[in-house]
């Protein structure tokens, strides 16, 4: 199986780690300072979507839970935290103002054909802010001193205008031409062991991306009322745009800045919830455990071949055909899960000595059930039927937990496609297309794999998927689920009978912005503008 890798010379001007040597050659022009902020913005990308956003969301999302071994994670287990926690505001706004510094300086440095790049990469850090704190800076964002308390913009507003500004980075990247073959970022089609190679920008990959990240702003936005007209437009005018750019990504995308087993250049996600340049284990590896939702629903639906990569058997990391050898934790759970006792992350992420496996950034799978639920919905001509678009989707992501990282692969593409087949042949809930009896079962079944198929990727987008997908009451208690299999509430004793809907605005916006800064926010009932169940 091809993979399509984001790599890039992450030199940083900004004190950021290298990972690119790049030997100059006195006869041919430097790289320019353009050209390395954006390499550096997309390392950074990469590394924030696997942070604290990412486990955050994960854990609340029924994905990962905590040892008994260790204390703390306190704020996730109880629901309980504050504006002093959970800042995940200033790192993103730090990167949009790099690609701005791209958007702004490329011209003059000869590379304007990152401009268009740039403006998709803020399109993508946009909608993840969005997705955490609701209205934000935008209109009077990235202006640096001419604009130092920016105004708040309007949740749904900005989501429109992301549209459009992925639409003018379209049109951008289609008719630019890319004269220089520098290490600047790219997408590189190849393997995803493949070493960093000076290749152009690759044009209709950067739509197809750009294509994939339109199709998860419009579908969030699916369960509101009276928004099909304005979803199917937008999607409908992708697929008139000219081939070959009216697609959508056909390959799982990495982020690969050279990353090597040294320190400062290891694989984020590897480095923080695996091991060390040494092979020692951090301490994350032994904290954040599989959740109980996780490996209950693989083990209801006897789906082995994922379990035994995403999840590891309880106190070793040699995959068993035991099932009871795998054990989740609940959420919250006060004690009886020790380290020893309970499933960690498995080699689908986390391989001991795979220091340098490229970034998985977004799949092939996402992709495919983005279509599915599009076609379910509003069966628009053009994205095929809603049952094929899930059976590639679940083949997909089968095939991503086997062998991404084709070093250490435990399994080939074929045996994840075989695999994926026979598991769609049983007569199982949320597995089986035929299973479902109505239109809202379909639905939940396409939501269902998708999450299955966001373990160990990106935790923000498991969360943003619950949020839309959920039936709340008033008093904002999840009463009904819609894309994960059963609630994945805290069982802690002090946790709140409601679930946050959203996170606070970070206290230093709020001393620095204050008179912007929404007032009376309440994580549990201030809900993101999609957020309509």
């Amino acid at each position: 199986m091809k993979k399509v890798l984001i790599f890039f010379s992450a030199i940083s001007l900004l004190g950021c780690k290298k990972y690119l040597d790049v030997n100059k050659d006195p006869n041919q022009a430097e790289t320019t300072q353009s050209t390395y902020v954006f390499s550096n913005a997309m390392a950074r990308t990469g590394a924030t979507q696997v942070g604290g956003q990412h486990i955050l969301g994960a854990t609340w999302t029924g994905q990962n839970a905590h040892s008994t071994s260790f204390s703390g994670g306190g704020t996730e287990k109880t629901y309980s935290f504050t504006n002093n926690d959970f800042n995940f505001w200033d790192v993103n706004y730090d990167n949009l103002n790099d690609y701005q510094y791209v958007i702004n300086h490329a011209a003059k440095d000869n590379v304007s054909h990152l401009v268009g790049p740039s403006m998709v990469m803020q399109a993508y850090v946009y909608q993840e802010l969005v997705d955490m704190y609701g209205d934000i800076p935008y209109t009077q964002a990235l202006k640096g001193t001419a604009q130092i308390t920016p105004k708040f913009d309007d949740d749904m507003f900005i989501y429109e205008d992301l549209i459009k500004k992925l639409d003018t980075a379209i049109g951008l990247i289609m008719n630019m031409t890319v004269t220089t073959a520098g290490l600047e970022d790219v997408f590189y089609v190849g393997t995803a062991a493949g070493a960093p190679t000076a290749v152009k920008l690759n044009k209709t990959i950067w739509v197809q991306f750009a294509n994939t990240l339109k199709m998860r702003i419009l579908m969030r936005q699916s369960f509101m009322p009276g928004r099909s007209g304005y979803i199917t437009t937008e999607i409908n005018k992708i697929l008139a745009l000219p081939s070959p750019y009216n697609t959508f990504i056909t390959n799982n995308i990495f982020i690969n800045p050279g990353y090597s087993k040294q320190v400062g250049k290891l694989n984020p996600f590897y480095v923080s919830y695996g091991y060390t340049e040494t092979d020692a284990q951090v301490q994350n590896f032994a904290y954040r455990k599989v959740n109980a939702v996780t490996i209950n629903f693989l083990k209801n639906t006897t789906d082995t071949f994922r379990l035994q990569r995403l999840a590891n058997p309880k106190g070793t990391t040699v995959p068993s055909n035991t099932l009871s050898n795998y054990v989740g934790v609940p959420l919250g759970a006060p004690s009886g899960y020790l380290e020893s006792s309970v499933s960690s992350v498995g080699s689908f992420q986390i391989n001991r000595g795979d220091a340098n496996r490229p970034l998985l950034f977004m799949t092939e799978a996402e992709k495919w059930f983005l279509l599915a639920e599009a076609a379910q919905r509003y069966g628009i001509a053009g994205l095929g039927s809603a049952q094929t678009d899930y059976t590639e989707g679940v083949r997909a992501a089968f095939r991503q937990t086997t062998a991404y990282w084709t070093s250490t692969g435990t399994g080939t593409a074929a045996q994840g496609t075989a695999a994926a087949d026979a598991y769609l042949a049983r007569d199982i809930a949320y597995v089986s297309w035929t299973n479902a009896t109505s239109q809202a079962d379909l639905v939940r079944t396409i939501l269902i794999q998708k999450w299955v198929s966001l373990i160990e990727v990106n935790g923000l987008e498991s969360w943003s998927e619950y949020r839309k997908s959920n039936t709340t009451t008033a008093t904002g208690v999840v009463t009904a689920f819609g894309s994960v299999p059963t609630s994945p509430h805290s069982i802690n004793g002090s946790a709140a009978a409601a679930e946050p809907v959203r996170l606070f605005y970070p206290l230093r916006e709020e001393s620095t912005n204050g008179s912007n800064v929404p007032k009376g926010i309440n994580v549990f009932t201030s809900k993101i503008f999609w957020d309509v169940n």
